[in-house]
């Protein structure tokens, strides 16, 4: 009798995209994302840099889902410009 093999979901890999805007782009830019990814969308922050006038958004998401969301901001937001994208351990 063969032995039945048990599927296993496959892992999602969880990431951090950092994408700098100008200030007065940082809620366009959640916005778009929250639009787009909904609850694919993780943990965020945003950093204000306010003597180069620049939002920095740490945005948490699934690394599927990067090429998508940078695909959304550039072209909503040109002036976007993204950072280190690094996986996060022990996330899934």
């Amino acid at each position: 009798m063969p032995v039945a093999r048990r599927r296993t979901a496959p892992r999602l890999v969880t990431v951090q995209m950092i994408v700098r805007v100008a200030i007065r782009d940082a809620q366009l830019a959640r916005s778009v994302l929250h639009a787009a990814l909904g609850h694919a969308l993780g943990i965020h922050t945003i950093d204000i840099d306010r003597r180069r006038e620049l939002a920095c958004l740490h945005v948490e998401l699934e690394r599927a889902r990067v090429p998508e969301a940078m695909a959304l901001l550039i072209h909503t937001l040109p002036g976007a410009e993204f950072g280190t994208i690094r996986r996060l351990e022990g996330r899934q």
